[in-house]
């Protein structure tokens, strides 16, 4: 069965994607750079900062914002890396010459539930992660996946929000949700027809002993029966 309709890799091949926006709890790989020699000192003590002081990984607090060495708290929720790379090149440029900025999103985390042949979280590299490369990644929808309702559910200014996509039609290129954002969740249940066979399977192995039990004492009651006929 196909799985998408015709003019999907067209549309693909076209797509722009969008810069992800920094949200509470992201990790960011912040490191600077110089050819100033007076100033190697300077860059040393802006790389050692962030998680364990050793290695230019900064995480977003809950409020938003990352302490950075030399320029304090920042606030970073809301912006894209691009925008917080020329932020802190302003900022940390009259304490390095010449200096240059390199920061990157780590550890994009997208969940799987249901359907999927290896559920559970994925973790991503880049930002430009579409649908398709993270069900991909999550090993594929299996044969009981209902590919015409997977569920994308995304909290967007603190409000959660659920989104439905058919993957059969290829209008879901379109979809706010074909471009994933880090902490999404992916749904997919079960078709309806297997469904139904699952839920028959599940109650015949639930009722099988208590038939069993009744099939006994209905065999028991029988030779009671048939005992107390041929005695009179």
């Amino acid at each position: 069965m196909e799985l998408f309709q015709k003019g999907l890799d067209s549309n693909v091949a076209t797509y722009q994607y969008k810069e992800l926006k920094i949200k509470a709890g992201d990790n960011l790989q912040v490191n600077v750079f110089t050819q100033a020699s007076n100033n190697q000192e300077q860059t040393a003590v802006i790389n050692m900062g962030g998680v364990g002081k050793s290695s230019g990984l900064y995480s977003v607090n809950n409020l938003g914002q990352i302490e950075f060495p030399k320029i304090g708290l920042v606030t970073a929720e809301g912006m894209t890396v691009r925008e917080l790379k020329a932020l802190l090149q302003s900022k940390w440029s009259p304490f390095v010459k010449d200096l240059l900025v390199n920061v990157q999103l780590q550890n994009i985390t997208v969940n799987f539930l249901g359907e999927f042949n290896s559920p559970g979280a994925k973790i991503f590299t880049t930002e430009k992660i579409t649908l398709i490369d993270a069900i991909a990644a999550a090993g594929g929808l299996n044969d009981d996946g209902k590919r015409n309702d997977i569920l994308v559910i995304r909290e967007e200014q603190g409000q959660r929000k659920i989104y439905k996509v058919d993957l059969r039609d290829a209008a879901f290129y379109n979809s706010p949700v074909y471009q994933l954002q880090q902490n999404d969740l992916v749904y997919a249940g079960i078709g309806d027809s297997k469904f139904r066979q699952r839920g028959f399977q599940e109650f015949t192995q639930k009722t099988a002993p208590i038939l069993t039990f009744v099939s006994f004492f209905n065999f028991a009651l029988g030779i009671a029966i048939l005992i107390t006929t041929l005695s009179k």
